[in-house]
């Protein structure tokens, strides 16, 4: 058993859904989670969205994670020549 405190606006929001669809204001509430729940649960992980894009754009440099900051310095060497 759960018991929980709404904001006085949202819980009018419930009554007036409760009463429009005919229900109880707890089975409105146990039917928002279970679709709350539901969708959550197949919301894909940050890996799942960026999945498609990871290796498609190559530098070719295969060190270039472990060296990075000789990159960078290389780089900022060349601009101020």
């Amino acid at each position: 058993m759960i018991s929980l405190r709404l904001p006085e606006e949202l819980e009018k929001k419930l009554s007036e859904v409760a009463k429009i669809e005919n229900k109880s204001k707890s089975e409105v509430i146990k039917e928002s989670l279970v679709y709350y729940i539901d969708h959550f649960a197949k919301q894909p992980s940050a890996y799942e969205l960026g999945e498609k894009y990871f290796g498609l754009y190559k530098s070719g440099i295969s060190d270039k994670s472990t060296n990075h900051q000789k990159y960078i310095k290389d780089v900022l060497i060349k601009k101020q020549k």
